[in-house]
């Protein structure tokens, strides 16, 4: 390997669906920072993820020379990230990256764990990868072979004590920056300065975060969802017509509404309240608006 080459100093770890792609896109615009062009290799997870046999079709980079000629093209600049949400939920991911890379600082966006949790399963049903009912899964009702997986993917990733602690413990808490969803979505451009001083780049540069990124929408009949869970329409879309045209067609195709089984909301409002109040105490943050 060329002696030359470059090496991310910063992840964006998690959670999934909650805000990450929004914060890679806007941290690609500075000019200072380079960002995998690649935004989930998984390369630090990918043996966990072989492992369980993950559902998700692409399952990131295996190989060092290929997750390092990622970063090939990040000459000149002074952060370089990587975006792979995988990251945050398995525990051996934090000591892999800092056996790697020990000065790495790490990003970590967490987001209400009901809301994070309705939210992926939406998507993942949008996108084909589940067909089951989010209460089947909840209650265990759904007798399918992928069921504790999605029990994993949907409600287990929501325990971000733990997760939030192995950074802090591996890292040290001066090198991670938590970023909570609601402070994102009311104050977009407020956390990326402090992130820019966290990633020491140019904090006053004038960041665009007018476009949201990866929201959580559904398709408005069956026959709709039926061609957007086919993954070649998708990228045909994506090939033939600029990003622009596809988000005007998504506004008239999809809808944002959503209704969610009562008894599945007090169900993982009891099930994360110990864990919230343990955040509370590792974030020193009042989480009260996540579980009351």
């Amino acid at each position: 390997m060329n002696e030359n080459y470059f090496l991310p100093d910063f992840f964006i770890v998690g959670a999934p669906k909650a805000g990450t792609t929004s914060l890679y896109y806007y941290l690609e615009q500075h000019p200072d920072i380079f960002m995998s062009p690649v935004k989930e290799p998984n390369y630090f997870s990918f043996t966990e993820i072989e492992k369980q046999n993950l559902y998700y079709t692409e399952k990131g980079i295996s190989n060092w020379e290929d997750y390092v000629a990622l970063f090939r093209n990040s000459s000149g600049k002074k952060a370089r990230g990587e975006a792979s949400v995988s990251y945050l939920f398995y525990p051996g991911v934090a000591k892999n990256i800092f056996n790697k890379i020990p000065e790495a600082r790490i990003i970590i966006m967490l987001r209400n764990p009901i809301d994070r949790a309705f939210s992926h399963y939406e998507m993942d049903y949008r996108l084909g990868y589940v067909k089951s009912s989010f209460s089947e899964i909840v209650f265990d009702k759904n007798k399918n072979h992928l069921r504790q997986m999605q029990f994993q993917q949907y409600v287990l990733l929501g325990n971000y004590a733990e997760q939030v602690n192995r950074y802090f413990e591996v890292f040290g808490k001066k090198n991670v920056f938590v970023v909570l969803f609601d402070d994102f979505k009311t104050d977009a451009e407020g956390v990326i300065k402090k992130l820019y001083e966290f990633l020491q780049v140019n904090p006053d540069f004038e960041n665009d975060t007018e476009e949201k990124h990866n929201i959580s929408e559904q398709p408005r009949n069956k026959l709709l969802l039926a061609l957007y869970r086919t993954k070649a329409i998708r990228k045909l879309m994506r090939k033939l017509f600029p990003a622009s045209i596809i988000a005007g067609v998504k506004k008239i195709l999809m809808t944002k509404k959503k209704s969610r089984n009562p008894e599945v909301v007090s169900f993982l409002r009891n099930y994360y309240m110990p864990g919230i109040i343990e955040l509370e105490n590792i974030l020193n943050r009042n989480l009260k608006n996540w579980y009351e």
